[in-house]
């Protein structure tokens, strides 16, 4: 933590030091009535363990949090009791419709030919279970992009070994992962195993692109033992038996979780926003429960300190991101009239990592303004302005219906270790970076709200088919929005 940081602590409690005082400019400019506001959000932020509190109750009494399942639910409840304690009137559930619900079965495997050893498996969400056990060959399928002339025709009936390894562009290994689903799902394969990129056999979840259902069992491998069937598959045929005991329960329902701090003039909104579902082989402390107690905790500190914006803040808990991003989709039908009077949104899913600022996905009309509005972060280390554009997270549905999006930056670090793994957990959630994301959120959407000027408009459709195009995206829309209209 630099000076910087301090300096802010100890203005918000009274006793900023000398060199507080006359040495930086972001100290001096404290003294206007707007700075003195961030510097007691700040203070508050790093001296409050509530936000961690939040986090032990959500990871350690619900845990993993499947969108549709009574995780879920009791996860929402447990969001707006917290809100309703916390003075917010106006919080309250907003429902919406899933098109299916699913439940995480046992998943097992084993060699039985030419040795018996155990395999270390683990299914993909929304994707069918095998119809009991079953004994089938393996097939080497190899990576994308090699020359698969004529090796859909040897997959029917077996379990197919695909390397489809993120290589740290998650958007397009999303999309490459569906597609090849679905064309080994008509070749007839019985099983797809996707090598996991975790270390010590740890393997992985997830659903993007097969909700609302898969085309066959997508299974995720420990790397070590794909590693192992493909050096057995090197001197002859290799049979696996195979459970997965996933089910699908049809349609159902899920709610978002939204409260409102009302600005003097609440003509225009800023959303700050978190997902609360996860994934069940552990916690889901990481993803996305630090953003939700981040976004939680900014909320009740601008109750606590009595602060009103000159714009509203609007805090959502979105549930659904981790199928299709169904909660911020669903959060876009239902407010489609308040989406021009959007100022900006304001996504945490990034972990509780070491910030560096906000990405604004490809909007350079928006940049010099960000980096202006953004400025009160630079105590913070988190002014950073970055053009990347994804869909990793309910960014998405805020790119394509062209409302200006920030989604927090950091540092990485064990972030690609723990998502979606029996590894994220409570313990290893840094509260340093939870208190610091805090203020972040909470101080960038108090800039954003009392700004002048906005930091740029909404696009119209044309021109959000142009920003997809230029990012790179278009492939992945066109395929995530393939049965809705187009923007």
């Amino acid at each position: 933590m630099g000076r910087s940081i301090y300096a802010f602590i100890l203005l918000a409690l009274g006793a900023a030091p000398a060199w507080a005082q006359t040495a930086t400019p972001s100290a001096r400019a404290v003294s206007s009535p707007g700075d003195e506001n961030v510097a007691r959000i700040v203070g508050y932020s790093f001296i409050r363990d509530d936000g961690m509190k939040f986090l032990e109750t959500l990871s350690d009494t619900i845990g993993g949090r499947i969108t549709g399942s009574p995780e879920s639910r009791a996860s929402a409840e447990l969001i707006l009791a917290n809100l309703k304690e916390a003075g917010f009137g106006n919080a309250h559930f907003e429902e919406y419709e899933l098109s299916s619900t699913w439940r995480h079965g046992a998943a097992a495997g084993e060699v039985i030919g030419p040795v018996r050893r155990a395999l270390y498996i683990g299914s993909y969400g929304w994707v069918p279970g095998t119809p009991g056990p079953i004994e089938v060959p393996v097939v080497d399928f190899g990576p994308p992009g090699e020359e698969h002339s004529g090796a859909f025709g040897r997959v029917k009936g077996a379990a197919v070994i695909v390397d489809l390894r993120s290589s740290g562009s998650s958007t397009g290994y999303v999309g490459s992962r569906a597609v090849l689903a679905k064309q080994l799902g008509k070749a007839g394969a019985a099983a797809m195993f996707i090598v996991s990129d975790k270390p010590d056999r740890m393997v992985y979840t997830s659903a993007f692109g097969f909700y609302p259902r898969g085309p066959l069992p997508v299974i995720s491998i420990a790397s070590e033992d794909a590693a192992f069937l493909r050096r057995l598959l090197a001197k002859g045929p290799v049979e696996v038996r195979l459970d997965v005991q996933n089910t699908f329960g049809g349609r159902g329902s899920e709610r978002n979780v939204v409260a409102d701090v009302e600005g003097s003039d609440p003509s225009e909104v800023v959303l700050v926003c978190a997902h609360f579902d996860a994934w069940d082989p552990a916690q889901g402390a990481n993803d996305n429960g630090a953003g939700v107690a981040v976004i939680l905790e900014a909320a009740r500190i601008f109750k606590l300190l009595g602060i009103q914006p000159k714009h509203t803040i609007r805090f959502v808990f979105f549930s659904g991101e981790e199928q299709l991003s169904n909660g911020s989709r669903a959060y876009i039908e239902r407010h489609k009239a308040e989406l021009d009077n959007t100022r900006a949104v304001f996504n945490i899913d990034s972990g509780a990592h070491p910030p560096l600022g906000f990405q604004i996905h490809g909007r350079k009309d928006n940049q010099a303004e960000s980096k202006i509005l953004l400025k009160p972060l630079a105590p913070l280390g988190a002014d950073g302005v970055f053009l990347d554009a994804d869909f990793d997270s309910d960014q998405e549905t805020f790119i394509v219906a062209g409302v200006p999006i920030y989604s927090l930056k950091v540092e990485p670090q064990d972030y690609d270790v723990r998502h979606h793994t029996i590894v994220d957990t409570y313990e290893r959630v840094d509260a340093r970076m939870v208190k610091l994301e805090t203020a972040i959120m909470a101080v960038a959407a108090y800039s954003f709200a009392n700004a002048e000027h906005r930091p740029g408009r909404r696009l119209s459709p044309p021109e959000v088919q142009e920003l997809l195009k230029r990012t790179g995206l278009e492939p992945l829309y066109k395929l995530e929005y393939a049965d809705q209209n187009q923007p």
